[in-house]
């Protein structure tokens, strides 16, 4: 049995095809990883459609910016690492850019999974206390929250330099990552309880009136990011489960082939990396928001226009639907989002 902290097979040189498949993975994992968050980070900042300005979107490009720092750093540098590795017949030698890479993935990586909590703490408050999460949660608090968590996650791995990579991996895997998961199981099974209570109200919103239509319509937008969220903890347990199971096998197996030890650790490390580059096209799969904002972010690049000098239709964005299907008879007419409407889908 290996010692935690020692690596097993620190003196064995890695296969060279498994370093070229790392390295590969990590290639495509960073390029979905910057494509999806950015594109998450715009909708919340351009704001196309007006309606992702709230502390949910503010988290939600939270947990974005933590996934960016993963593709924009730790994976591009993880790609120059197993290049070099497969280049080298010897066992490598870690450096300070190693280092570097090493402790920006643990600080990224941290700041995404309190991200998540904060997010899961988010849908539990607004599913249970309603009024409350109007009331208190302004973006002012959002960036409070958001502050905290990257003050934690740019602390935590300060541990790193007393212990080492792998003992740091071990804390890491059964704090943080074991904590969190703890977090959005707990959340999400109070979650669905209230929404028992939730459903059974609905009955009482039958009527064809505006302030029914317009609770309807909230409850349904509730119902659809929980349901997000609930996809997001499913990649959540597929990533992490497995990565944690190969961190003790890293820890405790002095018995293994270090072939074996060697696929481990870097399935370990591209599970949780993959994770990152899941959630943006999560949003943009079950969020129609996001969805919308998305293909206005990517189509205003040129498509619009062509489309615009094609059918000689001025299209604007501020916010109100444009109705001008009267304009062929020489009227023109513009309806705005009706209370009913402010609620997105």
């Amino acid at each position: 049995m290996s010692l935690v902290g020692l690596y097993p097979c620190s003196n064995v040189s890695a296969p060279r095809e498994l370093s070229i498949t790392s390295a590969s993975l990590c290639s495509v994992l960073s390029l979905t990883a910057i494509t999806g968050n950015a594109l998450v980070l715009l909708a919340v900042i351009i704001d196309p459609n007006r309606n992702l300005r709230s502390p949910f979107s503010f988290l939600v490009a939270n947990l974005a910016a933590a996934d960016l720092i993963v593709g924009i750093f730790a994976l591009p540098m993880s790609v120059e690492f197993y290049i070099r590795e497969s280049k080298d017949s010897s066992a490598i030698v870690i450096t300070p850019r190693d280092d570097a890479r090493r402790i920006g993935s643990f600080i990224s990586t941290t700041a995404s999974l309190f991200s998540l909590a904060a997010l899961t703490v988010d849908r539990f408050v607004a599913i249970t206390y309603p009024m409350k999460y109007r009331a208190k949660l302004c973006p002012q608090r959002t960036a409070l929250v958001s502050a905290c968590l990257w003050i934690c996650a740019i602390s935590f791995p300060f541990l790193y330099f007393e212990v080492g990579y792998l003992k740091y991996q071990f804390v890491f895997a059964n704090t943080a990552v074991v904590a969190t998961f703890i977090v959005l199981c707990l959340t999400y099974a109070r979650v669905f309880k209230s929404f028992k209570n939730e459903v059974q109200r609905w009955d009482s919103f039958n009527g064809d009136t505006e302030e029914n239509l317009v609770k309807m319509r909230a409850l349904k937008w509730e119902k659809k990011v929980t349901k997000t969220f609930l996809v997001m903890l499913t990649l959540f347990i597929a990533c992490f489960f497995p990565s944690l199971l190969l961190i003790y096998i890293i820890s405790f197996c002095g018995a293994c082939n270090c072939i074996f030890i060697h696929w481990a650790r870097d399935l370990n490390y591209i599970l949780i990396m993959a994770n990152s580059s899941m959630n943006p096209f999560v949003f943009a799969w079950r969020l129609r928001t996001y969805r919308r904002a998305f293909v206005k972010i990517l189509s205003c690049g040129g498509i619009v226009e062509r489309i615009e000098n094609l059918s000689g239709v001025s299209m604007t964005w501020t916010g109100q639907y444009a109705v001008s299907m009267n304009s062929l008879a020489g009227q023109t007419s513009t309806s705005t989002l009706s209370p009913s409407n402010n609620v997105p889908t």
